[in-house]
């Protein structure tokens, strides 16, 4: 019977890969969510939900987004670290679980829970940035009223300290040290912890790449922005009745065409966007300065900029009150 590597190396599982889940895992199946679908470069994206306050994943392939990290970025970024940082994948598998249960288990706290990591992060960025020599930073007490009131909201932070290298002085003490320099003591995971700290505290995410989603709906950034017909516009409103999009008088800088009707947009091939129904009230949408005209300024209280001569938003603004009646 094949072991292991031999039947991942059948699946068409990469070598490293292959090798790797030897290491970390008993069975075929134990190693399977981890493998399978296997995903390339950009297939699971990570984002900050500013809604939640949480990093989500979205998989394009199945177009399908999850809470937790997948198994398959997990594997991803043991191995990223393992080659990073030089460690045993097994141990950064240990590094990333325990900072992931951490995040996980706390997630609901919303910014208290970021603040709190982000004094973690300090904590372990004293003594990676100075090389372990200042011997104030290799201490922390429990009972300082920041540091106990950061592990209050993240429980399973100490564990995190515990597996960057910190020991405790005393079984159930007050205290955790970090070894002195004489004690010669890996400083590569708890460099590999600092670097996940600061990830995840500036909105990187456990990957490094994540971006910010506004889910607010705070957000006036329109799906039509750079679409065919609105490429010039960087904010569009959209009809609250049918969320299709509002002419917003700049189609002249488009298609050399003036006489779009009420509600409709004219594209550069000459074809209109469907039409809203009239009882749709187009007159509660202001529209925005386009991105291309630098003569405009508009605000809540000046919907419609202010006129320049010459300006483009001047000339669509008093096209718009013509054609509205606004």
């Amino acid at each position: 019977m094949p072991n292991l590597e031999e039947r991942l190396l059948a699946k068409g599982v990469n070598a490293d890969v292959a090798k790797a889940c030897t290491k970390l895992f008993g069975s075929y199946e134990e190693a399977f969510p981890y493998i399978d679908p296997p995903v390339l470069p950009g297939d699971i994206k990570e984002f900050y939900s500013l809604k939640y306050q949480r990093y989500y994943y979205h998989s394009a392939a199945s177009d399908s987004t999850s809470w937790e990290l997948p198994p398959q970025l997990q594997l991803t970024e043991w191995l990223l670290d393992a080659s990073i940082s030089g460690q045993d994948v097994a141990v950064c598998r240990r590094l990333l679980s325990a900072l992931l249960w951490a995040v996980q288990a706390n997630a609901h706290k919303g910014e208290a829970l970021w603040s709190a990591l982000g004094l973690l992060g300090r904590l372990t960025a004293n003594i990676v940035d100075c090389g372990n020599t200042v011997d104030k930073y290799r201490t922390v007490k429990k009972s300082n009223p920041k540091i106990r009131d950061a592990l209050s909201v993240v429980h399973g932070g100490e564990a995190v300290l515990l597996a960057a290298g910190f020991v405790e002085q005393l079984q159930g003490g007050d205290t955790l040290v970090f070894p002195p320099p004489e004690a010669t003591p890996d400083m590569r995971p708890l460099t590999t912890i600092n670097a996940k700290l600061q990830q995840l505290t500036t909105r990187k995410g456990f990957t490094g790449t994540a971006r910010d989603c506004d889910d607010t709906g705070s957000s006036t950034r329109s799906r039509h922005s750079g679409q065919p017909g609105f490429r010039y516009q960087s904010e569009i409103f959209e009809c609250s009745c049918c969320s299709r999009p509002i002419n917003d008088g700049s189609d002249r800088l488009v298609t050399r065409k003036h006489d779009t009707p009420r509600g409709e947009f004219r594209f550069m091939d000459g074809s209109l966007s469907p039409s809203h129904s009239r009882d749709h009230a187009f007159h509660t949408h202001h529209p925005k300065a386009s991105q291309h005209n630098l003569h405009s300024n508009v605000s809540d209280t000046n919907p419609w900029g202010v006129l320049v001569a010459g300006g483009s938003a001047a000339r669509a603004r008093e096209r718009l009150k013509q054609r509205t009646g606004l």
